[in-house]
């Protein structure tokens, strides 16, 4: 079971080196990450976008960059539709999303002549190293779906059950946040929940332990759950906590790294390969992370 960034990367590393494509490389993080990961052994980059823009940047930073990895383009949509060709012909193993914007790059993603599609809901996890927990916290979706419904709140939990199994965890604990632990009608999460706990107990989720509604006292605290009366084997040891929509799964995980120290990584999953999505103003090392995140689990929808 992996319980740190660093035990991931030293797995990433021993796999070998996996190419991945760069979907607007004019970006000196995204440099940085990619000449980091590839000196680890982990990634063999090929950097899509502006030559011009690249090579300034890279002088800039005074980051070494081949030719031969730049495939050239002349803007955003040019550079979406170059990077995910490469990838439906098996030219590159993941996807790393650049300067290209998210809603370009995805349309881009799920075009049905790029094949790249699985059926599956595309999805966000977070990755969070909390220094305060002994494991890796899964935070979905925090990134890509705006107000998932019930529907999508099912295909974000397999999601991430996915994930985390890959990780190591052969049965992730699911905590299905909400502000309270009680059914409220004016609260719709906590009316999901208790349809999504139904259907637990009627084994629809047979690799999780999925429960809630829970605040997130009750998540983490075995104590609080004592004292709430709150009968739960998640309480304490979550694995993965389903948010009720992504302005609070944002909102906690970057808490999390900007109040609390932790370290994360960032995904998109459900095509048939991740996609390394995070936010821009994340660190070099947070890209890293990611990069390494997506090369362990790359062949998960494959």
């Amino acid at each position: 079971m992996f319980k740190s960034h660093k035990q991931i990367l030293d797995a990433a590393a021993r796999m070998g080196k996996k190419r991945f494509v760069v979907a607007g490389a004019e970006n000196a993080t995204v440099l940085e990450a990619m000449t980091a990961a590839s000196e680890l052994g982990i990634v063999d980059p090929v950097l899509v976008g502006v030559p011009e823009q690249i090579h300034a940047i890279a002088e800039a930073g005074k980051i070494a960059i081949d030719d031969r990895t730049i495939v050239p383009t002349l803007g955003a949509r040019e550079t979406a539709r170059k990077t995910v060709a490469l990838m439906h012909r098996d030219e590159a193993e993941v996807l790393m999303k650049g300067t290209v914007d998210t809603p370009t790059l995805l349309k881009a993603v799920l075009n049905k002549q790029y094949n790249l599609r699985t059926g599956r809901l595309l999805s966000h996890v977070a990755i969070m190293e909390v220094p305060s927990y002994p494991k890796l916290i899964c935070v979905s979706d925090g990134a890509m779906i705006i107000r998932p419904t019930f529907d999508q709140k099912i295909q974000i939990i397999r999601n991430a059950v996915l994930v985390m199994k890959h990780l190591g965890i052969e049965k992730p604990k699911v905590a299905l946040m909400a502000a309270i632990e009680k059914i409220n009608p004016d609260m719709p999460e906590t009316l999901d929940a208790q349809k999504i706990v139904l259907l637990a107990r009627g084994g629809y989720f047979p690799d999780a332990i999925v429960e809630g509604p829970m605040a997130i006292d009750l998540a983490f605290s075995r104590e609080a759950a004592r004292i709430k009366a709150f009968e739960s084997v998640v309480s304490g040891e979550p694995d993965i906590l389903l948010m009720p929509d992504i302005a609070s799964g944002n909102i906690f995980a970057k808490g999390l790294v900007y109040l609390a120290g932790a370290a994360m990584s960032g995904l998109i999953v459900g095509a048939r390969r991740p996609i390394v999505l995070i936010s821009r103003s994340d660190s070099s090392i947070a890209r890293l992370n990611s990069i390494a995140l997506a090369h362990v689990v790359s062949d998960i929808w494959k």
